[in-house]
């Protein structure tokens, strides 16, 4: 069993060929995979459902991605961002996020989820220098949400 096995995966990609190799590279994995096509379904499964880790390709048709992962970023569930243009089609806001380069490798998706699990900090949306905490849960699957506290 791997550090992937089992892990819930977010995967939003509007491309159907794209978000297919995709989908198979993580259940190859060992992933369980949610599949989001369009940014108002993604917008809900994020919202919804309890991931430990989630795909989000940056430019969605007529539209971005940000508003997914402000979501995830609220639920502090950790992310990579997925685009072919790189760090540099990242709106600043945006910028500590990983990036994952397109097109999708196996290997390059593998080291960048197995690190979202090693119990680093998540950014802080805009502020690249500061990190959001987070309970490390290497090792563990999320059964449920968790709540966010405010103190």
């Amino acid at each position: 069993m791997t550090d992937l096995e089992g892990r819930r995966v977010l995967l939003v990609e509007d491309e159907s060929l794209i978000a297919m190799l995709g989908e198979d590279m993580l259940l190859d994995l060992g992933c369980e995979v949610a599949v989001a096509m369009r940014l108002e379904k993604a917008v809900a499964m994020a919202r919804a459902t309890a991931f430990d880790l989630a795909i989000l390709d940056v430019n969605l048709g007529e539209t971005v991605s940000y508003p997914v992962a402000d979501v995830l970023f609220a639920r502090c569930i950790p992310f990579i961002f997925a685009t072919g243009y790189g760090a540099a089609g990242i709106d600043p806001a945006y910028g500590s996020v990983p990036v994952m380069q397109k097109p999708y490798q196996v290997d390059q998706m593998a080291r960048m989820l197995r690190h979202l699990l090693v119990c680093e900090a998540l950014p802080a949306k805009g502020e690249s220098g500061r990190a959001l905490p987070h309970t490390c849960t290497f090792g563990a699957k999320i059964t449920e949400p968790h709540p966010i506290r405010a103190d």
